[in-house]
């Protein structure tokens, strides 16, 4: 049977969920001029793939604390990761080698990537070596480890020795949330210490992620701002305390949008 596909609307309930928290069915029912039925419908459809959790009268993340599929992930913001990926993608010059880490958001740079010459590209993303293996400029090599069924990827000691052999021009990252106080935080101390060692390994460390990160909590450190070069985002959110927190780690910060160049 194959991947069901959400409908548009059932997308942007996920990104509602994502990017402001718990969603009720009565306001859902407001906003869409829908009745509760159709919404509910729409919820349940959404809670069946695993993507959301229902509870009386409204609908949440899965788990609190944890995060949801790599497939979900990829439907949340679609449009702003696009942008992303794009723009990341027309600052990376040719003859490059790139680490790739795990996350939606750098499973589109890979696509972005695709038309670029003589890439070197090191991953331990599954959807990222999809994507580029039939791109025949692009060099791929793909990390061994323990695959990861849900997230696509792989994870361990393994991915970490491999990527010790490499020193990569970009390394491309992603997070599972971002904190003023913190920095880049994940959901799993496995993925934290992979994309440390991207980090460590590159001349110029990018981080790729749309403002829903600043809502989502996460309980592992990855690394502080200041560890990284240049921060490619949507927009950057309302409160005061990140903007002051990219300001004070000197982080290269770039808003992408639709008029791009």
């Amino acid at each position: 049977m194959g991947q069901r596909i959400i409908s548009s609307r059932q997308r942007e309930i996920l990104a509602l969920i994502e990017t402001e928290g718990v969603q009720y069915i009565e306001e859902l029912a407001r906003r869409y001029d829908l009745t509760t039925q159709t919404i509910r419908r729409d919820i349940n459809a959404l809670c069946d793939l695993g993507h959301a959790r229902r509870f009386h009268g409204g609908v949440d993340l899965p788990v609190a604390g944890s995060n949801i599929s790599l497939n979900a992930r990829a439907q949340l913001n679609r449009r702003a990761k696009r942008l992303i990926a794009k723009r990341v993608a027309a600052d990376i010059g040719a003859d490059a080698t790139v680490f790739l880490g795990i996350g939606s958001t750098v499973r589109f740079v890979a696509e972005a990537l695709r038309d670029h010459q003589g890439l070197t590209v090191i991953t331990n993303n599954i959807h990222v070596a999809l994507s580029l293996c039939d791109a025949p400029s692009v060099e791929v090599h793909l990390t061994g480890g323990l695959l990861r069924h849900d997230d696509r990827d792989v994870v361990g000691t393994d991915v970490i020795r491999f990527v010790e052999k490499f020193y990569a021009t970009y390394a491309i990252v992603g997070a599972g949330a971002l904190s003023p106080l913190n920095g880049l935080m994940d959901f799993s101390y496995s993925e934290a210490q992979i994309t440390n060692a991207l980090l460590e390994n590159s001349q110029t460390q990018i981080l790729a992620a749309d403002v829903s990160k600043w809502t989502r909590n996460a309980s592992v450190r990855v690394a502080p701002f200041s560890k990284l070069t240049r921060f490619y985002t949507d927009r950057l959110p309302g409160e005061a305390s990140a903007a002051n927190a990219l300001v004070e780690s000197g982080l290269d910060v770039v808003t992408c949008s639709e008029d791009m160049t």
